[in-house]
């Protein structure tokens, strides 16, 4: 139950993309290769299920999504496709800020990865600084 719970907040944080007025705001940090972005939200609409860059959220560890791509070559413009991770034994979580990193980690089974269609949302990220 209290995954679920998690999950379903985590969701809805990411859901905010989208629900907010058509200014952007800032509303958190995203990790791809190794480095932070910072995100803004605009009003962009992305039906469930067509998100084209992945990225995972962490349903029992707080920290910044990971995305598979950054700003740049291969990047399709921040148009997520949803992935909601568990760490198996919250006592193993740590801050990851590659992609990769947690998909090795998903294969030795230290976290466990369910795709979210639904919360698929267009969100771009910038460079800090």
């Amino acid at each position: 139950m209290r995954r679920l719970l998690l999950t379903v907040a985590t969701i809805a944080a990411l859901s905010l993309a989208l629900a907010g007025p058509a200014a952007a705001r800032e509303f958190g940090t995203i990790y791809a290769e190794g480095q932070a972005y910072r995100t803004f939200a605009n009003s962009a609409r992305v039906d469930p299920g067509t998100g084209t860059d992945p990225i995972i959220a962490f349903s029992n560890f707080a920290q910044g999504g990971v995305a598979k791509y950054a700003p740049g070559p291969g990047s399709h413009g921040g148009r997520w496709m949803v992935y909601v991770a568990t760490w198996v034994d919250p006592g193993d979580a740590h801050l990851l800020t590659d992609f990769d990193d947690v998909m090795a980690l998903v294969g030795t089974g230290e976290i466990t990865l369910q795709r979210m269609p639904n919360a698929d949302f267009r969100c771009p990220i910038l460079p800090n600084g």
